[in-house]
């Protein structure tokens, strides 16, 4: 008997019109949309029973805002790719909150009931998405983990789903990439259930650890203007990731000692500055032969290796696997969703 193959699914997406008649997690009201380039498009699917995943893109000319509402016990994992988006949540029991989302910003929520209003400021693209899962579900996966995540999520799956909570923090890269990779594949129609299913549940494994137990006896090593100036130098590494600048450049340019930028980059994205460049890079590369046509080499460049070999021993390190060989699988599983 012949194996049976696997069959992409194929995505819907609705406007923002039409996603509060079909969503099964919020509802809308479009406020204002301004100039959009398109109107704002929301994707929503669910991989099993209890977990789904949504995305939400627009590209503006002006900015936009809606009125959203919430009425379920599901938490909320959000990520936020491209944009600044503004979010007034009001009718809480946390009370009115305003929670300024930027791209690199993630967070945990749960809110079993709430209303409020979103801002999407005007230029470029906004892209987020969102993993929506019961407490119950979570609750399962994380049985045997539940002595190390952080205390207010622990209290949320313990005395049910009264209980209301909101965790935010950087995305570190590693978590970026999957967030992005994650938001493509949703709206690509080229990926089976279980590919999704399984990066959904990476994100979730990968934000509670973010968020762990132990991020309660952290204690802030920054002042408000140093993390301003951590992310602005943060801003700086990315902007120029094939040639940054030195940690003494880095030192001068923003008035901030190298021992600082170190412990403040730790505190903020985990890792040194050039760990998280190091990361940054071959997630990049890997983003790059998923989605794009260019040979291991041209990618290498593009990168800011000289070193070819480097940059294949890097790649496998970190992947366990050479980028040519990768390169191939990929093209070959395009191939594969074509015919």
């Amino acid at each position: 008997m012949a194996a049976k193959s696997i069959v992409p699914i194929a995505q819907s997406c609705w406007d923002i019109y039409e996603a509060s008649r079909v969503s099964a997690v919020r509802g809308f009201d479009l406020l204002n949309c301004g100039q959009c380039g398109v109107n704002p498009l929301w994707r929503e699917l669910e991989l099993r029973p209890g977990l789904r995943v949504s995305s939400f893109e627009a590209d503006l000319k002006e900015g936009i805002s809606f009125r959203f509402q919430k009425k379920n016990t599901d938490i909320d994992f959000g990520f936020f790719l491209e944009g600044s988006i503004s979010n007034e949540l009001q009718e809480s029991s946390l009370g009115p909150i305003r929670v300024d989302n930027f791209a690199g910003k993630a967070g945990i929520g749960s809110l079993h009931e709430v209303s409020g209003v979103v801002k999407a400021t005007a230029g470029g693209k906004a892209r987020v998405v969102h993993l929506h899962i019961e407490p119950e579900q979570l609750h399962e996966l994380l049985f045997a983990d539940m002595d190390v995540i952080h205390n207010d999520l622990k209290r949320v799956l313990e005395n049910g789903s009264g209980q209301d909570m909101m965790l935010q923090n950087s995305m570190d890269p590693v978590v970026q990439a999957a967030a992005n990779e994650l938001f493509c594949s949703l709206g690509s129609g080229n990926c089976s259930r279980i590919f999704l299913e399984g990066k959904a549940l990476e994100l979730i494994g990968l934000q509670v650890m973010k968020n762990d137990a132990s991020c309660r006896s952290r204690t802030a090593v920054l002042t408000p203007r140093e993390i301003e100036q951590i992310k602005a130098i943060h801003e700086e590494l990315i902007l120029n990731y094939e040639s940054p600048p030195s940690m003494t450049e880095f030192s001068r340019n923003h008035m901030l000692g190298v021992s600082k930028i170190q412990a403040g980059f730790q505190e903020i994205y985990g890792m040194t500055v050039f760990a998280y460049l190091k990361e940054y890079k071959l997630r990049k590369a890997k983003l790059m032969f998923d989605d794009g046509d260019m040979n291991v080499s041209e990618v290498a460049w593009e990168l800011g290796y000289t070193n070819i070999s480097h940059f294949s021993a890097a790649f496998k390190k970190r992947y366990g696997v050479l980028p040519k060989k990768y390169l191939s699988s990929i093209r070959g599983k395009r191939r594969y969703c074509i015919n």
